[in-house]
């Protein structure tokens, strides 16, 4: 049977070789309902601290997923290249490069779980670990035409 998003087939999930790259984030940490707001202030946050020291964005807006639960932390911000300077909230860290199990959600934001469940499966199906936190990019967001695309990430041993 093929899973399917929208009227698109759900991608399956693949293995990519990534380089490790600088990010500015701004930590964040709530429930559910209060992501978007606090993503949107990470993402605001974050691109001020890049302009501002002259770094040049490197990639798509991301969430990195230290925990879920009740209360959901995270860390959002943006890829970069060059150098920024931290400020209060926004800080340096690394998205680790290495073999990535990836796959791509083509829908609203409120059905992603399933592509994290299609990936997560696919991963058991194949004896793989994750070996950091995963993350997702926002190709495209709410406000664009179409649907929004989002890539997801699971950096494996």
């Amino acid at each position: 049977m093929t899973e399917t998003i929208g009227t698109r087939p759900a991608l399956t999930p693949e293995i990519i070789e990534l380089p490790a790259r600088p990010a500015a984030v701004v930590r964040i940490e709530g429930p559910v309902s209060e992501m978007p707001r606090m993503m949107g202030e990470a993402f605001d946050l974050t691109m001020k601290a890049i302009t501002a020291s002259g770094a040049s964005y490197a990639g798509h807006p991301f969430a990195r997923y230290l925990a879920f639960g009740p209360q959901i932390e995270a860390e959002a911000g943006f890829p970069f290249s060059g150098t920024v300077t931290p400020t209060e909230r926004v800080y340096v860290t690394e998205l680790p490069g290495g073999r990535t199990v990836t796959t791509t959600h083509v829908g609203p934001y409120d059905a992603i779980g399933d592509a994290w469940e299609r990936v997560q499966a696919w991963m058991k199906e194949h004896d793989l670990e994750s070996a950091a936190p995963p993350w997702e990019a926002y190709l495209t967001g709410p406000e664009d035409p179409g649907p929004p695309i989002t890539e997801i990430f699971f950096p494996i041993r």
